[in-house]
């Protein structure tokens, strides 16, 4: 979780905003990472840096996620949630992100 949504959460538990204790509750068994910048573009750094998953009913926020290459858990109705899947692709690590890389086997043409 973003350190930026664990202030957000802190905010509204101050403020008595209705489960806001419930989800701060919830967030404290996430981990937190931290997030450059406040609000969305925190929360979008953070995604797109941990390659994670956001759970989210802001169709704004959803949008921009999914235009960067990450996946958005959406409200479908009152019971469940919807997957929506990034725009594109995410961008491949580089071979200095993954680690060594097994050599590729090439296939001889059939004589």
């Amino acid at each position: 979780m973003p350190a930026v949504v664990e202030a957000e959460l802190d905010a509204l538990v101050r403020r008595g905003a209705p489960f806001a204790l419930a989800a701060r509750a919830f967030a404290r068994s996430l981990r937190t990472v931290p997030s450059p910048g406040r609000g969305d573009r925190g929360v979008l750094a953070a995604a797109v840096r941990e390659r994670a998953t956001v759970v989210t009913a802001d169709r704004t926020l959803a949008g921009t996620l999914r235009e960067r290459g990450v996946a958005v858990l959406v409200p479908r109705d009152r019971a469940r949630l919807e997957l929506r899947l990034p725009l594109f692709p995410p961008r491949r690590r580089s071979a200095s992100e993954d680690g060594p890389r097994a050599p590729s086997v090439k296939k001889r043409p059939p004589p």
